[in-house]
């Protein structure tokens, strides 16, 4: 994790692994990269054999987590 990452990127970097899930989820190997098919990595392989896609949402929720754990200030003054 990021020692000064912002409470905004941690929400855009789960709100793009949360959309990059889904569209997997829906389209199949129609949104997975030629290379990653050329090399045996399908849907199916993010998906179920190894969910990183899954352990990507689970990593930004903890950070989240972590980043809100003393409260969120949103001003300075």
């Amino acid at each position: 994790m990021e020692k000064n990452k912002s409470l905004a990127d941690i929400e855009k970097d789960l709100k793009n692994a949360k959309l990059r899930f889904l569209e997997v989820v829906r389209h199949g190997d129609g949104v997975i990269s030629e290379y990653d098919l050329m090399m045996g990595y399908d849907a199916d392989f993010y998906l179920n054999q190894c969910p990183i896609l899954a352990g990507h949402i689970i990593y930004y929720r903890k950070e989240l987590k972590e980043a809100q754990k003393n409260g969120v200030q949103t001003k300075l003054f």
